[in-house]
């Protein structure tokens, strides 16, 4: 039984790491405030994109910055030096959003690790 319950909890816990990643997307230039549509990745993509179009300068700078956001199986980051532009690449789910840090997939990761780290002291942890 304990091993039953403990290869439940494990399964539950890896099944996120069988699940594609999900990336904010828009595949025409958007602001970047709205291009906020959830895409599941196919499941060979392994990161979430962000390439920057446009930003309106002048003074005042209001920020307003057009992008395009997609899923890649194969992200290549670019400053934007010459005729490139700017590609920013992330790993974890959602991680492509406005502040683009990666903190929602490390908050999931971090959960993922904290109920297995509790599932294995209650399998290995000796009866009194």
């Amino acid at each position: 039984m304990k091993t039953l319950l403990v290869g439940l909890l494990l399964g539950l816990t890896y099944v996120e790491l069988a699940q594609s990643l999900r990336c904010y997307t828009c595949k025409e230039p958007t602001d970047i405030s709205l291009c906020k549509r959830v895409t599941l990745c196919p499941l060979k993509a392994t990161a979430c994109t962000t390439t920057l179009l446009s930003v309106d300068s002048g003074y005042p700078f209001f920020g307003n910055i057009t992008v395009i956001k997609s899923c890649s199986e194969n992200c290549i980051a670019s400053n934007g030096i010459g005729a490139n532009r700017p590609t920013l690449c992330c790993y974890s789910d959602l991680c492509n959003d406005d502040s683009s840090n990666g903190s929602p997939g490390l908050r999931t990761s971090f959960a993922a690790l904290g109920i297995t780290a509790v599932v294995l002291i209650m399998f290995f942890k000796p009866t009194l």
